[in-house]
């Protein structure tokens, strides 16, 4: 099944890290979509999966490109809240 996503490192660590941290994701033909609430990233790799850039958009924030660790840091700082015990 061709789900789209790059087999690549950057690619998978990306996905499951935003997934782990209680964003959604989908992949399409411009890359990788993750959004947690208003926040939306929107991340471009090589068809190797090697990150080249990413986009980020929110509300009162204008969009702006991001490296690698910043959209690490965006995942987890802006996490979903944990469901209740």
């Amino acid at each position: 099944m061709d789900t789209g996503q790059p087999a690549g490192h950057d690619a998978q660590y990306l996905t499951v890290t935003a997934q782990a941290y209680g964003w959604d994701t989908l992949w399409g033909e411009e890359g990788l979509t993750v959004n947690c609430g208003p926040r939306i990233v929107r991340a471009q790799f090589t068809s190797a999966g090697a990150f080249v850039v990413a986009v980020v958009s929110g509300p009162a924030e204008p969009s702006v490109q991001l490296s690698m660790p910043q959209v690490l840091d965006i995942l987890e700082t802006h996490a979903a809240p944990l469901p209740p015990p």
